[in-house]
């Protein structure tokens, strides 16, 4: 019984270490790509790593100042929660399928979560969004490996701020290039390198809102 009661507390220091390094790495990925920890179906589970080990622990100093001492396959027990603790980090990744919502004033747009989504409000009376693609076929940005430009809608010019719009659509500067244009009750802009821009803007310029349009799930 000693032996693996000492087995088992040394297991849970390490499990402790080796959970604490995880959830580090988790935090750290989450916030530099929140996108792809939402695509991920098993990224809760992941965080198991730290809370099994310390629910186990807990769990086993409540059996002990209760009915001790305790039999080996209560320490038994306790280490194969500890092996399934050190087994949740390495679970195959799965597409989770998230969607992001955000919304335009009042209307509401679920963007997939391969196209990193950022910049929008959750909340209803947003003036824009912003996503990456990579062009000129417009694919998710992590479907892809090709160069990538980001592409936005707003409710007004200026990232929905409002002013008058540009004479020319497109702005070159440099290596870059810009442009914010109008349809309908909306305004759209691209941004990226200049030479990502295919030669017919105008087309173009309509995949691109084509795209962002196809987002909008709902309007009151």
């Amino acid at each position: 019984m000693f032996r693996f009661s000492t087995l088992f507390w040394c297991a849970v220091v390490a499990s402790l270490a080796f959970g604490g390094h995880t959830y580090v790495w988790l935090k750290v990925s989450e916030f530099y790509h929140p996108m792809t920890v939402h695509g991920d179906l098993f990224h809760l589970l992941r965080y198991g790593a730290l809370c099994l080990p310390v629910l186990a622990a807990i769990g086993m100093l409540g059996l002990w100042f209760w009915r001790r001492p305790l039999s080996p396959r209560h320490y038994q027990g306790g280490l194969a929660i500890l092996v399934i603790a050190a087994c949740l980090p390495s679970l195959p990744r799965v597409d989770s399928g998230y969607h992001q919502s955000y919304w335009l004033g009042e209307n509401r747009h679920e963007i997939p979560w391969q196209y990193s989504p950022y910049k929008g409000s959750p909340e209803p009376g947003g003036k824009y969004f912003l996503v990456e693609v990579s062009v000129p076929d417009l694919a998710p940005r992590y479907e892809t490996r090709e160069k990538t430009m980001i592409i936005g809608k707003a409710v007004d010019f200026n990232h929905g701020e409002g002013g008058p719009a540009r004479e020319e659509p497109c702005r070159r500067r440099s290596s870059s290039m810009s442009c914010e244009w109008q349809r309908g009750g909306r305004v759209y802009w691209a941004y990226g390198k200049a030479g990502l821009f295919p030669s017919d803007l105008p087309v173009f310029l309509e995949s691109v809102a084509d795209l962002l349009d196809g987002f909008e799930v709902s309007a009151s």
